[in-house]
């Protein structure tokens, strides 16, 4: 038997560069990491970020001179730094700057950003920009910048957070890059519960215009779990923009929560947009803010009732900055940092999901290679390394879970309910993706409902595969439900596919004249049985296996739940590769898998 060691949790050590105030190496310092360097050429937002860093090092300067990058390069290596983050601008991402590329002069930044992370080779790098890098000009940047960051040698995972999705009060899109050497990152999962304005700064809401100090205490007690998050032993910068006697007489016009539609048509003058002299909304999110969020015209920023802009703290609020975090500068720079800054709670969800994955939990040893880990990225790193499989059984979530409470019944009895991960499945792109690391002479098994076998099989033939058959997996002891007013569910099916032109295996039971694809088992029970919800049957797993691979095949299973059909390939001498998202899940495919004494399962046995 051979252990796996403990695995050794990795240590990050940290360069901001456009560091600004620092909102993005604060929530990634709650996440765990450590910002050892910051970098910009502003020295008041650095003078900021040396406050609340006190630890870390400044570098004040222009990243494309060469004695500026030198003193990074030097400092960085003395510093042992090993993960990169920043948000590089990049203002030549539009239609007129698609001739040039990445090589465009307004794009020297990104460049240059790049042109670090290749000299010092970071373990990690993260890149957060603009919402619209991702689209302008149909993703032509977004494939530049692909390219550029696999050249490297990194894999990356891309798409945009909303930071109203990470407790933030605010609506924030913002496009991110994560690249790593070896590991895909995914995006963290999304919090339902939803924090508003009210949350973030009822409790400020006493000052009038003019109104404030930059040190002052508080005259409210907290009035939500999101304030009591927040608040320190000090407010400093509620300060509040002293307003002229024309943007007053529009405020006080304007009933709480609206906006200029309660003005006379002589009192908007010519600004477009609708939001200008709009007041925040007390119980939903604020709009993004802006460095020019003490101005009523710029935007929706005024507060709720009180006729005045929102002061720099009530704004650092809603970037989800605590009381703690002070800003060094006069009021437009303050206006300017927070304005510009990624809200720390966003980056400190993003760097959660860094940390975890990571120094995810894995498992590779004789027989198997298992891993807590989401199958959608983690398939990157398999491409990466080369990976091929001889099979792959899939049992991925159905899209089938419900809330009817079968009312109909004598007995009631809750809906079907297995998870977010199941309502929000996406069923299909996952499968050209897996198809790629599939040998030539491989084949695949998919279960799925009956009502997206069609679907389904549509997805495989685009991917030039062929169908061979419908599998079916008949239980003898099926459980009924509501009988007087429906069929008894007593089947499960499955697709099985061909490469097309692929020398496929198929092991006829040499005492049956043929196989049919009809499997007949009880559903499972006794000591079988785990709290999975859609556990398959193991002598059911054992039999396709048997008939669909040989001994020594590697099999995989993207989303292996319980682990059955690890257990089954192990039993019938086969090698296996699993993933699963939930970490119960994984524990328990964990706990039930076999170690065995056989040759050592390495990743270089399975490459090309």
């Amino acid at each position: 038997m051979i252990n796996t060691p403990s695995k050794k949790v990795i240590n990050f050590n940290v360069l901001d560069i456009f560091c600004g105030a620092g909102g993005l190496s604060l929530g990634l310092e709650k996440a765990g990491f450590k910002t050892l360097i910051g970098v910009d050429f502003n020295s008041e937002a650095l003078k900021t970020f040396k406050n609340n860093f006190p630890m870390s090092e400044i570098i004040c300067g222009d990243i494309t001179k060469n004695d500026v990058k030198r003193k990074i390069f030097d400092l960085a290596k003395n510093k042992m730094i090993n993960m990169i983050v920043g948000g590089p601008p990049c203002q030549g991402f539009s239609l007129k700057g698609k001739k040039l590329g990445l090589d465009d002069p307004r794009n020297f930044l990104f460049k240059e950003y790049l042109e670090i992370v290749k000299e010092l080779k970071p373990i990690v790098f993260v890149i957060e920009n603009v919402k619209n890098i991702l689209s302008s000009s149909n993703g032509y940047f977004k494939n530049k910048i692909l390219t550029e960051i696999k050249k490297l040698g990194y894999v990356v995972n891309y798409g945009v957070l909303n930071a109203a999705n990470y407790a933030v009060p605010q609506n924030r899109e913002r496009s991110f890059f994560i690249a790593s050497k070896e590991k895909v990152i995914s995006f963290p999962d999304e919090i339902k519960k939803k924090v508003t304005v009210r949350d973030a700064i009822s409790d400020l809401s006493y000052l009038n215009s003019g109104e404030g100090k930059i040190l002052s205490k508080y005259k409210n007690g907290a009035k939500s779990n999101y304030q009591i998050k927040l608040r320190s032993t000090r407010l400093q910068y509620h300060i509040s923009s002293n307003h002229s006697d024309v943007a007053l007489k529009k405020l006080k016009l304007i009933p709480p929560e609206k906006g200029k539609e309660y003005l006379p048509k002589h009192m908007i003058g010519k600004q477009k947009f609708l939001t200008t002299w709009a007041r925040l909304i007390w119980d939903e999110q604020s709009p993004t803010i802006d460095t020019r969020f003490d101005t009523p015209s710029n935007g929706r920023n005024s507060h709720p009732f009180l006729n005045r802009a929102i002061t720099p703290r009530e704004a650092a609020r809603i970037q989800s900055f605590p009381d703690s975090f002070e800003f060094i500068g006069n009021k437009c720079a303050v206006c300017r940092q927070i304005g510009n800054a990624v809200p720390p709670l966003l980056a400190e969800a993003v760097g959660t999901k860094i940390m975890s994955e990571l120094n995810r939990l894995e498992e590779i040893n004789n027989s198997y290679a298992i891993y807590n880990a989401n199958a959608y990225t983690i398939i990157e790193e398999f491409k990466k390394n080369n990976i091929r499989v001889d099979h792959i059984i899939a049992d991925p979530p159905y899209n089938i879970s419900k809330a009817n409470n079968f009312s109909t019944m004598k007995c009631k009895r809750r809906g079907l309910d297995f998870g977010e991960w199941d309502k929000t499945f996406d069923l299909f792109s996952w499968i050209p993706e897996y198809l790629q690391i599939l040998k030539q002479n491989g084949s695949i098994i998919i279960f799925c409902s009956y009502k997206y076998i069609s679907y389904i099989c549509k997805t495989l033939e685009e991917n030039k595969m062929q169908v061979k058959d419908i599998i079916i997996w008949r239980k003898t002891n099926p459980m009924p439900r509501n009988v007087n007013r429906r069929y008894v569910q007593d089947m499960e099916f499955a697709i099985w596919a061909v490469r097309n032109g692929a020398n496929w295996t198929f092991n006829k039971n040499k005492n049956k004249p043929y196989e049919r694809s009809l499997f007949e088992t009880p559903t499972v029970s006794g000591k079988e049985r785990t709290m999975h919800p859609t556990q398959k049957s193991e002598k059911m797993l054992s039999e396709l296996i048997k008939i669909h691979t040989n001994s020594g095949d590697v099999i995989m299973d993207p989303f292996m739940g319980s682990g059955t059909t690890g257990i089954s390939a192990i039993k019938n001498n086969r090698k296996f590769i699993g993933i699963e998202i939930d970490e119960k899940f994984y524990a328990i495919s964990k706990s039930r898998m076999n170690l065995s004494n056989k040759d050592l399962f390495k990743f270089s046995d399975l490459k090309c």
